[in-house]
């Protein structure tokens, strides 16, 4: 049993996936000029993709990547080899024979390894992944051009899986785990251009994961970038915040005699993490770096640290020696002064704290680099007992700008590394495997996409490591920026306006001590330390139509069993509005919902077996800024001659930087009513709502002026939402307000029922969480013996409002019947 130290506000999340329904889909066209494009993976998949693409109204054109067999010969061209060069002149051929490209999707063959031979097919998969690096590159021009008019996408297909590399297979081919970490990146440099990455189980029929290829390539959602699909359902990654202890005592396999072979862990954050795990186990350590450690420092650099004086001082000295000074000797000699104490600083800090460490340099890339000073240091100190991987470089740029030379460095020190160090060690005898991973692949960043390429394969391969060696301890450490390292100053600052919280040097270490907590044995992958800048929706300067298609089923939809009249299930008012509201929100995922005005109920949908099973959502702009856009919405059916017209809104999102200034509000209740539980509500037959929509906990005031209600939401599961998952607005707790107002028309016009039909305006100052408790107050301002119209508002206890109705209206009718 250890003691971890203080976190410093460094947060720890857990990784999973999470339910998401089926796609809605976009309908749309590509210009006559323009053309999609399909990389073809070698099966009849892809063959199958093309056929249902020309069912679709879409004729592609194929793209045959090296490597990769069985060429496609009609409407093709093939890539000559892996190069940025052949693949240039591809997409040039692509543009002359066939038109520019619109649209690329990219199918990813399917490789699977034997007797755990985990680098079968890592040099075939790595050229063809460096393929699609390149694509990216010459893709961006002609995607972004014509993404800033209308629909452009970039969708990557993996069969990994179907669970995102989650799914404890032990013969995943990892490599093409990395192409999650560029298409986020991708994400975010491209903004104008729709870009989704989806893994699907690759035992599913080809029809099956082309006709869901298609459908996430149709997805109007630019919200969700990474999508699994299985026998399972479609999910997307999530994320859970974890409140961890701090000064709390922890259990551990970790002891004074475990041996940790460490690459880059002499300087930087990694020797951070190393001095702090001394200091915690009093454990050993093999510190892998480049850097020479039998350089002596010069007595003429003293305790001189800083950089300018201390480049003066090597100046004068090699004037002093006759030689003349020249940058790159000036440059060398002072990094050489300043690795040399960064190592002797790292190895003394952990023999101070009783632990001991041997410096040994070579390439990590490279065993051969350092097998023999390693077999010395193990003769030292023992076998190697865990491995950290916490070496990294990086490469910041554009993918239009990445080099062959970028893409190669990048990832050979985390993926060469990873696979030279298990080839220097025991890997049956090993506790630990703790993988030094970034948000930057998780969530993506700009200028790293191959960065990202790289973390996402180490993420992936310890979930594959863990489920064939289920002993050890494996930990890829998805870390956030830190405030140290590799952040330079001028990217502190940037993250630091965008809003992005670094990782504490003293908590990050603290963390990884945590981290060996077993505890966590089970836990492959963690995110510690904050996330990246999201995503910016391309606005434009024009004012766009879209029209989405959503195949509507009671299957698809269970909650709405909690929500029956007369024996069928019908679409409550308020999930037609979150519907209409969400699907802005999905185009425009950086703004959130902020008004819902002139709601209208035309015909409502009931699952009377009349139902159509094909719905459109029409939404059209009519004004928008970077503070604001405001959409006229419309749900529609197409019928013979004419379209049936269901519910009409307009909805306001507004950017989520923009600060919302919520109102209080402090009612009077009357003084004259005795509180009643409102569980007797839903018994006695005055309300007809399932459990779902059980959410009045009491009556606490009913005049002929005002009702004033408690409520808390009960807990929805997401698969059980559906089609219409709770967005900005909480739906569930929307109708719960409008039961209040069916409540009072019982009360006050005897004899009468009513049900929703317009509402003027409902602005939302927050969000209304599941199982919180909250109020209702409904302020009559209208009642007549056919409609009764009043302003409704959710406030806590403190008076804060969470959203404001005006203008709700029911109809009033005695021959209602549930």
């Amino acid at each position: 049993m250890v003691t971890t130290g203080a976190f410093h506000g460094v947060a720890r999340s857990e990784v999973g996936l999470k339910f998401l329904p089926q796609p809605d889909r976009l309908a749309f066209s590509l210009p006559g000029t323009h053309i999609t494009l399909v990389a073809n993976e070698g099966s009849e998949l892809t063959a199958e993709v093309l056929r249902q693409l020309e069912q679709e109204g879409h004729p592609a054109v194929v793209l045959n990547l090296p490597n990769v067999p069985n060429p496609v010969a009609d409407r093709a061209i093939t890539i000559s080899s892996a190069s940025d060069e052949a693949v240039r002149t591809a997409i040039e051929a692509v543009r002359s024979h066939y038109g520019e490209v619109g649209s690329f999707i990219y199918l990813h063959p399917h490789f699977e390894f034997q007797q755990g031979n985990f680098i079968q097919h890592f040099p075939a998969e790595r050229e063809i992944v460096k393929t699609l690096f390149f694509l990216a590159k010459h893709l961006q021009k002609p995607l972004n051009d014509l993404g800033k008019q209308q629909r452009a996408s970039f969708l990557a297909v993996t069969r990994m899986d179907g669970q995102l590399g989650q799914g404890r297979r032990g013969n995943v081919s990892v490599f093409g785990g990395g192409i999650t970490g560029l298409v986020k990146c991708l994400n975010l440099e491209w903004a104008p251009v729709f870009c989704r990455v989806v893994d699907i189980q690759p035992e599913l029929h080809p029809k099956t994961i082309a006709a869901q290829a298609i459908a996430e390539w149709l997805d109007p959602d630019v919200s969700h970038v990474e999508v699994a699909f299985s026998e399972e359902g479609r999910k997307t990654t999530s994320v859970q915040p974890v409140e961890v202890p701090e000064h709390q005592e922890i259990r551990t396999n970790v002891t004074s005699g475990s041996v940790f072979l460490v690459s880059g862990g002499a300087r930087g954050v990694t020797a951070t993490c190393v001095i702090e795990m001394a200091k915690a186990f009093q454990c050993k350590f093999i510190l892998l770096g480049r850097s020479s450690y039998g350089f002596e420092i010069p007595a003429f650099a003293g305790e001189e640290q800083d950089e300018s004086a201390l480049k003066r001082l090597i100046m004068e000295d090699m004037k002093a020696r006759g030689e003349k000074p020249n940058l790159a000797a000036v440059k060398q000699i002072y990094n050489n002064i300043v690795a040399k104490r960064e190592i002797d600083d790292t190895i003394s800090r952990v023999e101070a704290h009783g632990g001991r460490a041997i410096y040994v340099q070579g390439d990590v890339t490279n065993p051969a680099s350092f097998q023999m000073e390693l077999k010395a240091a193990t003769d030292n100190l023992g076998k190697v007992t865990g491995i950290i991987h916490g070496a990294g470089r990086l490469a910041d740029k554009y993918i239009q700008d990445k080099t062959e030379a970028d893409f190669e460095n990048v990832l050979s020190v985390k993926l060469d590394g990873l696979l030279a160090l298990l080839q220097s060690v025991n890997i049956h005898q090993l506790d630990h495997l703790i993988l030094f991973s970034s948000v930057a692949g998780f969530y993506g960043n700009v200028g790293q996409t191959d960065y990202a390429i790289a973390n996402e394969i180490l993420s992936k391969a310890a979930y594959l490591f863990k489920t064939n060696h289920p002993n050890t301890h494996v930990s890829a450490i998805n870390w956030g920026a830190w405030d140290s390292g590799m952040v330079s100053g001028e990217l502190k600052a940037q993250f630091e306006a965008a809003g992005v919280t670094l990782v504490n040097s003293q908590g990050g270490a603290a963390m990884l001590v945590n981290e060996l907590n077993e505890a966590y044995a089970n836990q492959p992958q963690v995110i510690i330390g904050g996330t990246l800048p999201a995503a910016v929706s391309y606005l434009g300067d024009e004012l766009r139509t879209y029209r989405i298609h959503r195949k509507l089923t009671l299957e698809a939809n269970p909650f709405l069993n909690h929500h029956v009249i007369q024996g069928k299930a019908v679409l409550p008012v308020v999930n037609a509005i979150g519907w209409m509201a969400h699907t802005c929100e999905k185009v425009y995922p950086d703004y959130n919902l902020f008004k819902v005005e002139h709601t209208r109920l035309f015909k409502g949908i009931v699952f009377d077996g009349t139902q159509k099973e094909d719905y459109i959502v029409e939404l059209k702009e009519v004004a928008k800024n970077a503070e604001q856009i405001v959409f006229e919405t419309t749900v529609l059916s197409e019928g013979e001659k004419l379209p049936t017209f269901h519910y009409k809104a307009t909805v306001t999102l507004l950017n989520k930087k923009m600060e919302r200034e919520a109102p209080k509000f402090n009612p009077q209740l009357s003084g004259r009513f005795q509180p009643e539980n409102g569980k007797g509500l839903y018994e006695d037959g005055s309300l007809f709502h399932g459990h779902y929509f059980q959410g009045i906990e009491q009556v606490l005031d009913c005049t002929d002026s005002q009702i004033v209600l408690s409520c808390k939401a009960p807990e929805v599961p997401l698969s059980e939402q559906g089609q219409f998952p709770v967005g900005s607005v909480n739906t569930f707790f929307t109708d719960i307000q409008y039961q209040g107002m069916v409540v009072w028309v019982q009360r006050q016009m005897e004899g009468a029922k009513s049900l929703p039909l317009q509402t003027d305006s409902a602005v939302v100052y927050r969000n209304i969480p599941f199982g919180k408790e909250l109020f209702v107050h409904i302020g009559i301002t209208e009642a007549t013996d056919f409609k009764m119209v009043a302003e409704c508002t959710v406030y806590d206890e403190e008076g804060t409002v969470y959203m404001k109705t005006t203008g709700a209206t029911v109809t009033v009718s005695k021959q209602l019947v549930w």
